[in-house]
């Protein structure tokens, strides 16, 4: 009874996974990766509401475990780095103070492969100034997502070496300071591909749906929980409780 007890009182930092934020129903796609600002807005506010702190991976490399308890930490992420994260996310940090990790593709210009995979509407990515203004607010962190988003396991080692690390110095050469960590496109990826991100000197490997529960039993497989256009108010609020990925983990 204890150690049920016990499992139920479980918390980690819950890591949120978006990817668009739009404002209008002629940017939806056909995929379901995205989530309307004023939703997002509303979840900011709840956030802010109930006192909950945003960081980015720095912050929690740099945060001292034993100072990690009773905080109300929360991590968001959104993935590939759409023009929409510069135009709608951006003023909603700035509104609340609050942080986001962007994890960007760094030679493409567009989304590219969903278009070419599945016939997606053509979304445009920021651009290198957009990006700039973002990291210098101190509210943007932006972490490495490969050069044009391939599924990790059909490459080679080496091919996979390219992706990560080419991304890599492109965007620590631009933004003047290392990346602390790489999000896996698509979620996909092998064991390769985490010894690649690892021994690139990165200090986090992000998933989406795969991993532990405790960030720190795998820093290289750090699972996040997804934000899309289905999620209620009422799950959004579940997700966030620090417990909500413990039934995926057991």
């Amino acid at each position: 009874m204890i150690k049920i007890f016990e499992y139920f009182l479980k918390k980690e930092i819950p890591v949120l996974m978006y990817h668009r934020l739009i404002n209008n129903k002629d940017e939806i796609g056909k995929n379901t990766i995205y989530l309307n600002v004023d939703e997002f807005e509303k979840q900011l506010k709840y956030l802010k509401d109930n006192s909950y702190i945003t960081i980015t991976f720095k912050d929690l490399y740099k945060i001292p475990k034993k100072e990690r308890k009773n905080k109300k930490y929360i991590i968001l992420t959104f993935d590939d780095g759409y023009k929409d994260n510069y135009n709608l996310l951006f003023p909603l940090l700035k509104k609340y103070n609050m942080k986001a990790v962007i994890y960007m593709v760094s030679d493409e210009k567009y989304n590219i492969w969903d278009v070419e995979a599945s016939g997606e509407k053509r979304f445009d990515l920021m651009s290198k100034n957009e990006m700039l203004e973002m990291y210098k607010s101190g509210l943007v962190e932006f972490g490495g997502h490969t050069l044009h988003h391939p599924k990790l396991d059909t490459l080679t080692e080496e091919e996979q070496r390219y992706e990560i690390e080419e991304n890599k110095i492109y965007l620590e050469k631009t933004l003047g300071e290392k990346l602390y960590s790489f999000a896996y496109p698509y979620g996909i990826f092998n064991e390769t591909s985490k010894k690649i991100v690892k021994d690139l000197g990165f200090n986090y490997g992000i998933a989406t749906d795969s991993g532990k529960f405790y960030i720190e039993d795998d820093l290289y497989q750090v699972r996040r929980i997804g934000i899309f256009s289905d999620i209620t108010m009422s799950k959004f609020k579940r997700r966030v409780k620090g417990n909500y990925n413990l039934k995926y983990t057991r």
